[in-house]
């Protein structure tokens, strides 16, 4: 089984368990594409989860913050890594509607039903080709082949996206609102940490943001899952680079370091220093 650097500049594909995330949060840079093929994990993107089972797909077209919370012992991954810049080049063609679901629901668990098991055996064969054709080794036509393969599985996947709909695609405004909303905390909170940020960027006043997520978001205010991503990223760059916490603030829009301590304390429970030091 295989770590996942956090960033690529060639598609791969590999089998792995992601034990390498075991307390320590990783901020992909690159896409990645993960299907559950055995077993069960408590995956966390900071202010989200997600039980990732088998026959499950989490799907982060641009990357995003991963934490492996705990893993059965027979887990067992299928993950698919790309470039950015192959991704975009690859998405030119594809429906824009098609691009937004895949960002507001980067989850979807298979059902039982035949048209979802077809749809199960097929993403199987389509990482099958990506470890065929992505093996590791430098071959003639690699750039063709990557942006070719990358752009047929997403037409395939997108292609498939109706049959994942709700009956008559029935998502309330409000739901659509904390699908957006929770998109943009992921993309964002590293630098932008204010409700109004966020509400603009919705065409929203704070105060009907707050009522929305207050009712479909667990009773958590738009301000607390902000700042629960927010401590993921902390926790990312305190676990995973030799940063200071100085440089950390700096890096994620604090005003100091002292501010940045005294926020992570508040909500970790701990300062940057004791958390550092409880992962040596």
């Amino acid at each position: 089984m295989l770590d996942l650097p956090s960033d690529t500049s060639i598609v791969r594909c590999v089998d792995t368990n992601l034990a390498f995330l075991k307390e320590h949060p990783c901020h992909f840079r690159c896409g990645v594409y993960l299907i559950c093929t055995q077993g069960e994990a408590l995956v966390s993107t900071g202010v989200e989860q997600y039980v990732f089972d088998e026959q499950t797909e989490l799907i982060f077209l641009t990357g995003t913050l991963m934490e492996l919370f705990h893993a059965s012992e027979d887990f067992k991954a299928t993950a698919l890594i790309f470039p950015n810049d192959v991704f975009l080049k690859a998405m030119l063609p594809i429906d824009t509607p098609y691009f937004n679901y895949t960002h507001e629901h980067p989850c979807y668990r298979h059902t039982k039903d035949e048209r979802s098991q077809k749809t199960w055996r097929e993403i199987r064969l389509w990482m099958d080709v990506a470890k065929m054709l992505f093996d590791g080794l430098q071959r003639p036509f690699r750039q063709q082949q990557e942006h070719n393969y990358l752009q047929s599985l997403l037409m395939w996947l997108f292609n498939t996206i109706p049959d994942k709909l709700p009956p008559g695609n029935q998502y309330s405004r409000k739901q659509i609102i904390c699908h957006r909303f929770m998109q943009l905390v992921r993309e964002s909170s590293m630098k932008q940490h204010q409700v109004a940020f966020y509400a603009d960027k919705l065409c929203i006043s704070p105060r009907y943001l707050h009522q929305v997520t207050v009712e479909y978001l667990g009773g958590k205010t738009p301000k607390q899952l902000i700042d629960e991503q927010l401590v993921a990223e902390i926790k990312v760059l305190l676990s995973s680079s030799d940063f200071s916490v100085t440089e950390i603030a700096a890096q994620l829009g604090f005003a100091d370091q002292s501010y940045l301590t005294r926020f992570f304390k508040k909500n970790a429970g701990l300062s940057p220093k004791a958390f550092r030091q409880q992962k040596v």
